[in-house]
């Protein structure tokens, strides 16, 4: 097997909660959404932790 055939394959990371919180990757605002929306027992991948925010930041007010 090829070396893009094991990246395809390979599932992403998870984390969770505290340490998305805690990446550098998010603005000050985003660790708020993330905080208040994510679930404690709860795993993530980067991906649907930014698909949290923006559905957060596009919902209507």
């Amino acid at each position: 097997m090829s070396k893009e055939n094991k990246a395809q394959t390979q599932p992403a990371p998870r984390y969770t909660k505290e340490q998305l919180v805690e990446a550098k990757r998010f603005t000050t605002s985003e660790k708020d959404i993330l905080t208040g929306l994510l679930a404690p027992d709860k795993t993530y991948t980067l991906d649907e932790a930014v698909a949290v925010i923006n559905r957060f930041k596009e919902r209507e007010v």
